[in-house]
């Protein structure tokens, strides 16, 4: 394969280290071809957005479903904030809604939900065992889709657990190409974690991970390390406009399915 046509992370200038609006991600993912994006910003209580950062993501339903005949579906990039498992905001109080989380207020009401790990939390980094522990903890979230550049997280983590828990849920594990581009050491485990779901036949995403509208649907890296692989085309969610939007509608179904539990 060597055209995706959605690229399901991005960041605009409400990540604050990132450098273009959503518009100019649209203008310049019409340029590369794309048929879709999804606006991934950082929600985190370690960057410099903060407590700001529910209500600026919760308020992309200001945003039109298409510019310039891109799709752009609402998301975000939320922290894994421990051992435990647990996102960033599931602790403190909604500021516009004090009765629930700030999780609660913001993640039910988005199209796309990564979860990711960013900074270290405690005096080490864990085992691969508790980590995968934690991963699974993060998928049975009922609103998180995708488990975000776990190639570089630091966190070595038990691969076929994790993977069949995603593939259990319905969800998915992101083959991030900026990892690979920029961060030394992650074409290893990116490939082991790439080799290990196309053995167990666990969707993926592939992902530019752009802060600047100049990256976006930049998935070069990952689509070389996929092709090396012989990566099956149909475990690619984003792969296409139609199998990215059932991938989102299907989320309706995995959430309701995990509130039951």
């Amino acid at each position: 394969m060597t055209h995706l046509e959605v690229d399901p992370h991005t960041h605009s200038i409400m990540s604050l280290h990132s450098y273009s609006t959503v518009e100019e991600c649209a203008l310049h993912a019409a340029a590369a071809g794309l048929r879709g994006f999804v606006v991934t910003d950082h929600c985190s209580l370690s960057m410099a957005q903060r407590e700001n950062s529910v209500e600026a993501i919760g308020n992309q339903r200001i945003l039109p479903e298409e510019i310039v005949g891109v799709r752009v579906w609402k998301g975000v990039e939320i922290d894994i904030v421990d051992e435990q498992g647990h996102l960033a905001f599931e602790d403190r109080p909604d500021r516009l809604n004090p009765s629930v989380t700030g999780a609660q207020a913001l993640l039910p009401g988005l199209d796309f939900v990564i979860a990711s790990v960013h900074l270290p939390f405690g005096s080490d980094r864990g085992t691969p065992e508790r980590n995968a522990a934690m991963y699974c903890a993060v998928l049975r979230n009922p609103y998180v889709d995708v488990l975000g550049h776990t190639g570089r997280s630091g966190y070595v983590y038990e691969l076929e657990p994790v993977l069949l828990e995603a593939k259990r849920l319905g969800k998915a594990i992101e083959i991030n190409s900026s990892s690979l581009e920029n961060s030394p050491g992650s074409r290893k485990p990116c490939l082991e974690i790439a080799r290990a779901c196309r053995d167990l036949r666990v969707p993926i995403t592939v992902s530019s991970d752009a802060h600047s509208a100049f990256q976006i649907g930049r998935f070069g890296e990952a689509l070389r390390l996929l092709g090396d692989l012989q990566f099956p085309e149909e475990l690619i969610v984003n792969r296409t406009r139609e199998s990215f939007e059932n991938f989102v509608s299907a989320r309706h179904s995995r959430i309701s399915l995990l509130l039951k539990i």
